[in-house]
């Protein structure tokens, strides 16, 4: 059985994501999709708009045959976290052939080539990124212009869109973990990533987010197919804005010591955070307060998220304990049997099965995802 993987979010499940789903079936042959799924908190530093569970069937209805969970450890991390703890999960499988993912480019060759020096990164490539930190630039902004000093601008606009950013975040983990699955890049259709404009039926998932916190249902089920329309009307829909005052309550209370210790806070972040905290009424204007040059809003976002749910440096580091399965069909559960002669990780869907293997780590890591979940159901709007 040939099988293609997809990274996703599907925070929701729209028209685009059965668009590329499809396109990935059509372009690698494969006879089976797995979605590894980040679970209830995402990659730009905030919770999904619906619980996991619901956004795993929408998968399933929408082509995906295996939908296996990202757990927040790395789903709500940088590009980078995000990307490689995701591959070493499709790795550890042994049962995928294809990564699919969508871009702005369709040449692998240009995705794998960057990856491959990025993942290297030469001695002169990082004293240029030193050189642009110095003049105050973000990470992106700085790896972008470093990297067209030895590439030409034809590089800085590959790794200047949001898709081929992550793209090349994938390629570059599946160079060093030395994997043998094989990038399939899928040309993105419609709107731009984060972008409030619209094209026939497809809008960004960003958009349509801001549609279904907004209440508008009839303009928000243009854009997702029936199914999910149906899945989602009847869902508990989630906001970050439900928490924000436990969440500035928490970074009020935490000594900056704990708060230097949150995953990608540097350089005194801790003290910016602290601060802002203490002079902050919504999120928001915590965001706005930190933010500097150096420091995107989604960087922040990503610290301010750790910081509630108190992921450090060091659990950040861990590597994943487990395959957790979310949602399958009956293709899905032939993967299932054959990943289970084949993966290195042990394949889970329940605290019982995970109490069964005696495993502290396991153990630990799940307890830890479980305690992330339970705070997740308190942010129904």
């Amino acid at each position: 059985m040939k099988t293609a993987a997809i990274i996703c979010e599907y925070n929701p499940f729209h028209n685009g994501h059965k668009f590329h789903i499809e396109e990935t079936r059509r372009k690698t042959g494969a006879d089976s999709v797995i979605a590894i799924m980040s679970g209830n908190f995402v990659q730009r530093g905030d919770i999904a708009v619906f619980d996991k569970s619901i956004r795993a069937k929408a998968a399933i209805l929408g082509g995906a045959d295996l939908v296996i969970e990202l757990p927040a450890l790395y789903s709500s991390a940088s590009a980078e976290f995000f990307a490689y703890n995701a591959v070493k999960i499709l790795n550890s499988l042994g049962t995928v052939d294809f990564l699919s993912f969508g871009a702005e480019t369709l040449d692998p060759c240009q995705i794998t080539q960057i990856a491959k020096f990025l993942a290297e990164e030469p001695s002169e490539f990082s004293d240029k990124m030193k050189h642009y930190f110095s003049e105050g630039l973000s990470f992106p902004a700085a790896r972008s212009k470093a990297l067209s000093e030895f590439w030409g601008t034809e590089a800085e606009k590959i790794i200047s869109t949001p898709n081929n950013i992550l793209g090349i975040e994938y390629a570059k983990a599946l160079y060093l973990t030395n994997s043998s699955i094989s990038p399939c890049p899928i040309l993105r259709k419609g709107t731009d990533h984060d972008s409030t404009l619209t094209s026939g039926d497809i809008a960004s998932a960003t958009y349509i987010r801001d549609l279904i916190q907004k209440n508008q249902w009839s303009d928000f089920k243009n854009f997702i197919p029936d199914f999910a329309a149906e899945l989602f009307s009847e869902a508990q829909v989630h906001s970050i804005k439900s928490l924000e005052k436990a969440i500035l309550c928490e970074l009020i209370k935490a000594p900056t010591d704990r708060l230097k210790s949150i995953s990608d806070v540097s350089e005194g972040l801790e003290n910016r955070l602290k601060e802002a905290a203490l002079t902050s009424s919504t999120l928001k204007e915590l965001i706005d307060k930190v933010k500097t040059k150096r420091y995107t809003h989604s960087r922040i976002r990503r610290i301010v998220l750790s910081a509630y749910l108190g992921i450090t440096k060091e659990l950040r580091q861990t590597p994943p304990q487990y395959i957790k399965i979310l949602e399958h069909n009956g293709v899905g559960q032939k993967i299932i049997a054959h990943a289970k002669k084949s993966a290195t990780l042990p394949i889970v869907r329940n605290t019982s099965q995970v109490n069964k293997l005696k495993n502290p780590f396991i153990k630990n890591q799940w307890e830890l995802e479980r305690t992330f979940d339970s705070i997740y159901d308190m942010s129904v709007i």
